[in-house]
């Protein structure tokens, strides 16, 4: 068996394994407390379910508005002190949780950390981005995806043995430890970035739709070939991830199973996507984005029929199978879209503006976020519940036709020159081959 994960951590630059340290550091934190949120506000501080729920859609719409806003933010004043900034206002949210007593206290905390969120998404993309180029960029992204879920599972573990309910303390503790772990993670990656210095702007790609080399988010949206990925990053998100954690277990809570099945389920999920990457990282780099894509729709559209069977079933026991098996599926897809989508979207950013483009993409990933879990509720509150898994199963079709779609239109795009090394920055170390391996094609 190789690991290929650890020859591919070789490859990449001193600076980025360091970025990876700092994103084990605060996964780790996360996982701590990401389980207990609901659990914490409703049995420890007396909260109502329906105001825990809430927080946690206050969560998801702040990380609406801090993508764009770190973004903005990362081209203008640079991307150290933005990180600086996101890290410390991500310590001081989820720390707030520990002393949250009422309603607006748990709104306040959930906005800070919300915000937080979604810059978060932004800083960790350009930084990586901008230390790594080509195959090595695509690999990056997919190692700190398992840094993401190894530090998370990690954390979940060490949380689920020190949590009580009988013992307040234990959760304070338990949110003060994850904000230590954000502002350790946040020095070390302010470390990494390095003081920045003035880069050459790159020019907009000849033939392309519109001229991006102006500064502003309405640049941004002029890039029709962005706007397509934006949009199929949306879709992926409504039919996909914003379903994990929400319409998923509300479906087999529907079908009555065990709770066990669903945190055996998440196991499952957890292992398969670091199994996956750390075996075939390096493969997974050498494919086109384009196919990278229609593959993760594709497996979870097989997610969603497993789950469909699994409605259909009979019996408790392959009930529980299946639901287990359709986790797994969907690791698949996980796996390859943390890889496909950040490559995709840096390979179409100029330096100058490349804060700005990853905003605008942790903005669609929120809005996912935040639409899923309507249309997946919307789907189970009537009597056919079997609706769920077909309605979604077929989104997930339409969106491999889109992918691959993406794929071909890309294929015929004029490539941009490599930027000059006078061009390179300390920050973003080189401009890569806009729509580099972008193409639909297989492995290369």
């Amino acid at each position: 068996m190789k690991w290929e994960s650890v020859a591919a951590l070789g490859t990449l630059p001193p600076r980025t394994r360091v970025v990876m340290g700092a994103n084990l550091i605060s996964s780790v934190g996360t996982g701590l407390v990401q389980p207990f949120l609901v659990l914490y506000l409703t049995r420890v501080r007396g909260l109502s379910v329906g105001t825990a729920t809430a927080v946690i859609s206050v969560i998801a719409l702040a990380s609406l508005v801090g993508g764009p806003f770190a973004g903005r933010l990362a081209d203008g004043v640079g991307i150290r002190r933005t990180a600086a900034l996101a890290m410390a206002t991500a310590a001081v949210g989820t720390s707030g949780f520990a002393l949250v007593t009422t309603v607006w206290g748990a709104v306040l905390a959930g906005s800070l950390y919300g915000l937080a969120y979604g810059a978060m998404l932004s800083v960790w993309n350009v930084v990586i981005a901008g230390s790594t180029e080509g195959r090595t960029r695509s690999a990056a992204f997919g190692l700190q995806f398992v840094a993401l879920n190894a530090g998370v599972g990690l954390g979940g573990v060490l949380g689920g043995l020190f949590a009580s309910t009988a013992d307040p303390g234990r959760f304070q503790w338990l949110y003060v430890t994850d904000g230590l772990s954000f502002l350790l993670a946040g020095a070390l990656l302010v470390a990494a970035v390095g003081r920045p210095r003035t880069a050459a702007p790159t020019g907009p790609v000849p033939g392309r739709t519109a001229d991006v080399a102006g500064r502003g988010y309405g640049a941004v949206l002029r890039d029709r070939q962005l706007l397509k990925v934006l949009a199929l990053t949306l879709a992926l998100v409504v039919v996909g991830y914003g379903q994990l954690e929400s319409s998923i277990p509300g479906l087999v809570a529907v079908q009555g199973l065990d709770a066990r099945v669903m945190a055996w389920a998440f196991v499952a999920n957890t292992c398969c996507i670091v199994l996956i990457q750390a075996l075939a990282v390096t493969r997974i780099s050498r494919t086109g984005p384009a196919a990278l894509l229609a593959a993760t729709a594709t497996s979870w559209a097989g997610c969603w029929l497993l789950l469909l069977l699994a409605m259909t079933s009979g019996g408790p026991a392959l009930e529980a199978a299946l639901v287990v098996g359709a986790l797994a599926v969907f690791a698949v897809g996980e796996a390859l879209l943390a890889v496909a989508l950040p490559t995709l979207v840096n390979g179409l950013a100029p330096e100058a503006l490349r804060g700005r483009y990853n905003g605008a993409y942790s903005a669609a990933m929120s809005a996912g976020l935040v639409l899923g879990p309507l249309l997946g509720g919307r789907l189970l509150a009537g009597t056919h519940a079997w609706l769920l898994p077909v309605v979604l199963g077929l989104g997930c079709l339409a969106c491999v036709g889109g992918a691959l779609r993406l794929g071909r239109q890309a294929s015929t795009a004029p490539v941009a020159p490599r930027a000059t090394p006078d061009a390179r920055t300390e920050e973003t170390p080189g401009a890569p081959d806009r729509l580099e391996h972008m193409e639909g094609g297989g492995v290369r």
